[in-house]
C-alpha cells in the first residue's frame, strides 16, 4: 500500500508558469510508485487557499503531513496545519524553506517554536538555516533540494556575446532593478550588451519598466514574463552571464538550474550562496548590492573566455551532486520510515 503525504504550501504553477520545489518533488515521489500525494493549495486567491488547506488538513485520509515553511503571512498556514494535522494524530514533517525565517524567528521566537515543536521531523535544504536553528537548539536534518539534470542539459558555447539574463519573480526581495543597474553599467564599456529578464510579477514590474524608460534601455531589455521550467535551459544556452540579484536565498534553485547549463553565474553573497558555491571556482559572487561591482564581476566573464569555461565547467560538476538520481533515496527515506 502507497503512503499518502498530504504537501501544504502554495503550488501557484498555472498561474506563474513554473513549478515550485515541492510541485516537482511529488512527481518525483510518486514515479517510484512508493507514495501518493496530494497538494493543498493550487489556489491562487490567499483566502480560497487558506480554506482549501484548512479542509485537506481536516478531511483528508493521509499518514503525513508535510508543510513548506517560509515567513511572515505565510507562516500563519504552517500554524494552523501543524496543530490540525497534531489534533488527528498525523505524523508531521516540516521543511525550512524562507530565506527571511532567521529575521520571522527573531521577531516571533515563541510562535516558531511552537510549531517547531509539533513536528516528528524538520528539515531544510540549506546548511545556512540548519546551522542558525541548530544554534537555537532545534534538530534539524539537511535534504537538500534535486535538480533533474534531463531537463538542464550542458551547454558551454554557442552563447550570443554581451547577453545578461536575470530569472526571478518581480519582487522587491529580488531586486530586479539591481539588474537593470547592472546593465547600465555594463553598457558603460560594452555598449551592445543586453539584459534577458524572465518571471512572473510580484508588484514590481512596472517600477522596473519605468526605470528602463528613464536609463533609456528600452532596445536592450527583453521582459518575457514567466517561461515554463522545462524550457528555461534555451535561455540558459543562449546567454552569457546569469545574474542573481536576490537579498535572500535558501537554497537557490535558478542558479542550480543555470550552473547545470552552463552559464557562468554572479550572484549576491546571501544566505545559502557562500555555503554551496566557490567565489572564483564555480561562481563569481558580489558582497553588495551595488550596480558597479556587479558589473566589475560580469565585466571579468565578458572579458575572459577562459574565465567563463572554467566558471561553467565546474559549476556543472557541482550542480550534478544535486542531480535527483543522488538525492531520492533520502527522501524515501524520510517518508517510509
Amino acid at each position: 500500500m502507497k503512503v499518502k503525504v498530504l504537501f501544504v504550501g502554495s503550488f501557484l504553477s498555472k498561474a506563474h508558469g513554473t513549478k515550485g520545489i515541492s510541485e516537482k518533488l511529488k512527481e518525483l515521489l510518486e514515479n517510484s510508485n512508493e507514495f501518493s500525494i496530494r497538494l493543498v493549495s493550487k489556489q491562487k486567491n490567499k483566502i480560497l487557499r487558506f480554506l482549501d488547506i484548512v479542509l485537506a488538513c481536516a478531511f483528508s485520509k493521509h499518514q503525513i503531513t508535510h508543510i513548506d515553511v517560509f515567513s511572515d503571512q505565510a507562516f500563519y498556514i504552517t500554524r494552523i496545519a501543524s496543530w490540525m494535522a497534531k489534533m488527528r494524530g498525523k505524523k508531521i514533517t516540516l521543511t525550512l524553506r524562507g530565506g527571511k525565517l532567521p529575521e520571522f524567528y527573531a521577531r516571533n521566537t515563541d510562535v516558531f517554536n511552537k510549531a517547531m515543536h509539533r513536528a516528528d521531523c524538520i528539515q531544510t535544504p540549506s546548511k545556512y538555516l540548519q546551522q542558525y536553528f541548530q544554534n537555537t537548539g532545534l534538530n534539524i536534518d539537511y535534504l537538500p533540494n534535486s535538480i533533474n539534470l534531463t531537463n538542464f542539459p550542458y551547454n558551454g558555447s554557442n552563447r550570443k556575446e554581451q547577453s545578461l539574463l536575470w530569472v526571478r519573480a518581480f519582487s522587491s526581495i529580488y531586486n530586479p532593478d539591481l539588474a537593470v543597474r547592472i546593465l547600465h553599467e555594463i553598457r558603460k564599456i560594452h555598449p551592445d550588451a543586453t539584459l534577458t529578464m524572465i518571471g512572473p510579477d510580484k508588484g514590481e514590474l512596472q517600477s522596473v519598466q519605468a526605470l528602463i524608460n528613464r536609463l533609456g534601455l528600452q532596445e536592450a531589455v527583453s521582459i518575457t514574463g514567466p517561461v515554463p521550467n522545462d524550457q528555461l535551459f534555451r535561455y540558459f544556452h543562449s546567454h552569457s552571464v546569469f545574474l542573481n540579484t536576490t537579498s535572500y536565498e535558501s537554497f537557490g534553485v535558478a542558479v542550480m538550474e543555470a550552473a547545470a547549463c552552463g552559464i557562468p553565474v554572479v550572484s549576491t553573497s546571501v544566505g545559502e550562496i557562500p555555503y554551496l558555491w566557490q567565489h572564483g571556482e564555480n561562481i563569481l559572487m558580489v558582497g553588495d548590492f551595488d550596480a558597479a561591482s556587479f558589473a566589475a564581476e560580469v565585466k571579468r566573464l565578458l572579458e575572459s573566455k577562459e574565465l567563463a569555461l572554467k566558471i561553467s565547467k565546474s559549476a556543472r560538476e557541482k550542480a550534478e551532486t544535486f542531480n535527483w538520481e543522488v538525492i531520492k533515496d533520502k527522501w524515501i527515506k524520510l517518508f517510509s520510515k
